[in-house]
Protein backbone atom coordinates (compact mmCIF):
# COMPACT_ATOMS: atom_id res chain seq x y z
CA UNK A 1 0.00 0.00 0.00
CA UNK A 2 3.02 2.26 0.17
CA UNK A 3 2.38 3.09 3.84
CA UNK A 4 1.80 1.43 7.18
CA UNK A 5 -1.46 -0.40 6.49
CA UNK A 6 -2.98 0.07 9.95
CA UNK A 7 -2.58 3.83 9.62
CA UNK A 8 -4.30 4.08 6.25
CA UNK A 9 -7.50 6.13 6.32
CA UNK A 10 -10.74 4.27 5.67
CA UNK A 11 -14.07 6.08 5.88
CA UNK A 12 -12.55 8.84 7.99
CA UNK A 13 -10.65 6.70 10.50
CA UNK A 14 -7.42 4.77 10.56
CA UNK A 15 -7.89 1.06 9.76
CA UNK A 16 -6.49 0.02 13.13
CA UNK A 17 -9.05 2.18 14.94
CA UNK A 18 -11.85 -0.11 13.76
CA UNK A 19 -10.08 -3.16 15.19
CA UNK A 20 -9.26 -1.38 18.45
CA UNK A 21 -12.87 -0.23 18.75
CA UNK A 22 -14.25 -3.76 18.33
CA UNK A 23 -11.70 -5.26 20.77
CA UNK A 24 -12.23 -2.55 23.40
CA UNK A 25 -15.82 -3.70 23.78
CA UNK A 26 -14.40 -6.95 25.20
CA UNK A 27 -11.23 -5.88 26.97
CA UNK A 28 -9.22 -2.88 28.02
CA UNK A 29 -5.99 -4.82 27.61
CA UNK A 30 -4.96 -4.19 24.00
CA UNK A 31 -1.42 -4.65 22.75
CA UNK A 32 -0.25 -3.43 19.34
CA UNK A 33 2.85 -4.96 17.79
CA UNK A 34 4.66 -2.18 15.93
CA UNK A 35 7.88 -0.22 15.81
CA UNK A 36 6.04 2.83 14.48
CA UNK A 37 5.66 5.55 17.15
CA UNK A 38 2.60 6.90 15.28
CA UNK A 39 0.58 4.15 16.98
CA UNK A 40 1.09 5.86 20.35
CA UNK A 41 -1.85 8.12 19.44
CA UNK A 42 -4.25 5.21 20.06
CA UNK A 43 -3.28 4.94 23.74
CA UNK A 44 -2.64 1.20 23.63
CA UNK A 45 0.49 -0.57 24.82
CA UNK A 46 2.87 -1.02 21.90
CA UNK A 47 5.79 -3.44 21.55
CA UNK A 48 8.33 -3.90 18.79
CA UNK A 49 8.86 -7.40 17.44
CA UNK A 50 11.01 -9.47 19.78
CA UNK A 51 12.54 -11.20 16.76
CA UNK A 52 12.90 -8.74 13.89
CA UNK A 53 11.74 -9.31 10.32
CA UNK A 54 9.82 -12.52 11.03
CA UNK A 55 6.49 -11.47 9.55
CA UNK A 56 3.08 -12.17 11.06
CA UNK A 57 4.38 -15.19 13.00
CA UNK A 58 6.91 -12.92 14.69
CA UNK A 59 4.09 -10.55 15.61
CA UNK A 60 2.03 -13.38 17.07
CA UNK A 61 5.05 -14.48 19.11
CA UNK A 62 5.69 -10.97 20.41
CA UNK A 63 2.07 -10.49 21.38
CA UNK A 64 2.01 -13.76 23.32
CA UNK A 65 5.29 -13.04 25.10
CA UNK A 66 4.03 -9.66 26.32
CA UNK A 67 0.50 -10.75 27.16
CA UNK A 68 -0.54 -11.03 30.78
CA UNK A 69 -3.39 -13.44 29.99
CA UNK A 70 -3.51 -17.14 29.14
CA UNK A 71 -5.98 -16.79 26.25
CA UNK A 72 -5.34 -14.10 23.67
CA UNK A 73 -7.44 -12.76 20.83
CA UNK A 74 -5.04 -11.93 18.00
CA UNK A 75 -6.34 -9.61 15.30
CA UNK A 76 -4.90 -8.14 12.13
CA UNK A 77 -4.93 -4.36 11.83
CA UNK A 78 -6.68 -4.46 8.45
CA UNK A 79 -10.13 -5.86 9.33
CA UNK A 80 -12.43 -2.84 9.73
CA UNK A 81 -15.69 -4.81 9.70
CA UNK A 82 -15.11 -7.02 12.74
CA UNK A 83 -18.07 -6.97 15.10
CA UNK A 84 -18.30 -7.21 18.85
CA UNK A 85 -20.61 -10.22 18.36
CA UNK A 86 -18.05 -12.18 16.32
CA UNK A 87 -15.21 -11.43 18.72
CA UNK A 88 -17.35 -12.20 21.76
CA UNK A 89 -18.49 -15.54 20.30
CA UNK A 90 -14.91 -16.41 19.42
CA UNK A 91 -13.63 -15.68 22.92
CA UNK A 92 -16.51 -17.52 24.60
CA UNK A 93 -16.07 -20.62 22.44
CA UNK A 94 -12.35 -20.95 23.20
CA UNK A 95 -11.45 -23.82 25.49
CA UNK A 96 -8.45 -26.00 26.18
CA UNK A 97 -7.07 -25.90 22.63
CA UNK A 98 -3.81 -24.09 21.85
CA UNK A 99 -5.46 -22.19 19.02
CA UNK A 100 -9.11 -21.59 18.21
CA UNK A 101 -8.75 -20.83 14.52
CA UNK A 102 -11.50 -19.04 12.65
CA UNK A 103 -12.36 -20.10 9.14
CA UNK A 104 -14.52 -18.44 6.51
CA UNK A 105 -15.59 -20.21 3.33
CA UNK A 106 -12.94 -22.85 3.96
CA UNK A 107 -10.10 -20.35 4.36
CA UNK A 108 -8.26 -20.01 7.66
CA UNK A 109 -8.20 -16.62 9.39
CA UNK A 110 -5.17 -16.97 11.72
CA UNK A 111 -5.16 -13.24 12.45
CA UNK A 112 -8.65 -13.38 13.89
CA UNK A 113 -8.23 -16.29 16.28
CA UNK A 114 -7.61 -17.11 19.94
CA UNK A 115 -4.12 -18.27 20.94
CA UNK A 116 -3.04 -19.71 24.27
CA UNK A 117 0.05 -18.05 25.76
CA UNK A 118 1.70 -21.48 25.96
CA UNK A 119 2.06 -21.45 22.13
CA UNK A 120 4.92 -18.96 22.39
CA UNK A 121 7.66 -21.57 22.95
CA UNK A 122 6.57 -23.64 19.93
CA UNK A 123 6.33 -20.54 17.76
CA UNK A 124 9.74 -19.30 18.86
CA UNK A 125 11.34 -22.65 17.97
CA UNK A 126 9.92 -22.40 14.45
CA UNK A 127 11.02 -18.79 14.07
CA UNK A 128 14.56 -19.76 15.11
CA UNK A 129 14.52 -22.31 12.26
CA UNK A 130 13.20 -19.57 9.95
CA UNK A 131 9.96 -21.51 9.44
CA UNK A 132 7.68 -18.49 9.29
CA UNK A 133 4.44 -19.83 7.82
CA UNK A 134 1.55 -19.62 10.25
CA UNK A 135 0.17 -22.86 8.79
CA UNK A 136 3.38 -24.67 9.82
CA UNK A 137 3.06 -23.27 13.33
CA UNK A 138 -0.55 -24.40 13.61
CA UNK A 139 0.33 -27.91 12.43
CA UNK A 140 2.35 -28.44 15.62
CA UNK A 141 -0.33 -27.10 17.97
CA UNK A 142 -3.64 -28.41 19.27
CA UNK A 143 -5.86 -26.40 16.94
CA UNK A 144 -9.64 -26.36 16.73
CA UNK A 145 -11.30 -24.72 13.73
CA UNK A 146 -14.51 -22.74 14.05
CA UNK A 147 -16.66 -21.15 11.38
CA UNK A 148 -19.42 -18.64 11.87
CA UNK A 149 -20.57 -18.84 8.23
CA UNK A 150 -23.87 -20.55 9.15
CA UNK A 151 -24.73 -18.19 12.01
CA UNK A 152 -27.65 -15.85 11.20
CA UNK A 153 -25.87 -12.86 12.77
CA UNK A 154 -22.64 -13.33 10.77
CA UNK A 155 -21.94 -10.80 8.06
CA UNK A 156 -19.52 -11.98 5.39
CA UNK A 157 -17.75 -8.63 5.35
CA UNK A 158 -16.42 -9.20 8.89
CA UNK A 159 -13.39 -11.07 7.54
CA UNK A 160 -12.64 -8.61 4.74
CA UNK A 161 -8.99 -7.59 4.81
CA UNK A 162 -7.92 -4.29 3.30
CA UNK A 163 -4.63 -4.96 1.53
CA UNK A 164 -4.48 -2.36 -1.23
CA UNK A 165 -5.52 1.12 -2.26
CA UNK A 166 -8.04 -0.53 -4.60
CA UNK A 167 -9.65 -2.39 -1.66
CA UNK A 168 -9.78 0.84 0.36
CA UNK A 169 -11.82 2.33 -2.46
CA UNK A 170 -13.90 -0.82 -3.06
CA UNK A 171 -15.03 -1.20 0.54
CA UNK A 172 -15.13 2.50 1.43
CA UNK A 173 -18.20 4.67 1.31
Amino acid sequence: MGEDKGLAYFNGKRLVQYVIGAAKKLTGNIIIITANPAYDQFRCTCFEDELKDKGPLGGIYTGLVHSGTQKNLLLGCDMPFLSEKLLSELVHKSGNEDVLLTEHKGLAEPLCSVYDKSCSEHIRSLIEKNQLKITEALAGLKTRVISFDAEPWFKEMEFANINSIEELRKYGS
